[in-house]
């Protein structure tokens, strides 16, 4: 019976699992979870840091029972895609420091 690593949900007669190499091993997603992955990837990949920290969210919720394989997936998944993001988010900081920090100087 073919469980996902993520929610622990158990494969339905005719459902598909995605099968995700990590190293040596390999991991079994369900389609939803397969999707919110990509949903994520894609986001930090397009810059939208709205929708990737709700996909993000999302993802968190979803993952009920995470196999311990699963969350080393994840944070090795996930660790680039933060700094990207981080990098985004200090910008836009940055960006927006310095439009209240105008001054009249009338």
């Amino acid at each position: 019976m073919m469980i996902c690593d993520c929610c622990g949900r158990r494969k339905r007669f005719f459902e598909s699992f995605a099968a995700v190499k990590y190293k040596t091993d390999s991991l079994n997603l369900c389609v939803d979870c397969n999707d919110i992955a990509y949903k994520v990837r894609d986001a930090a990949n397009e810059n939208n840091l709205e929708e990737y920290r709700r996909f993000l969210s999302e993802w968190k919720i979803r993952a009920k029972k995470p196999t311990a394989l699963f969350e080393k997936w994840q944070q090795a998944f996930l660790s680039p895609l933060d700094e990207k993001m981080e990098k985004i988010c200090s910008g836009e900081k940055a960006k927006n420091n310095t439009t209240s920090e105008v001054k009249d100087n009338g």
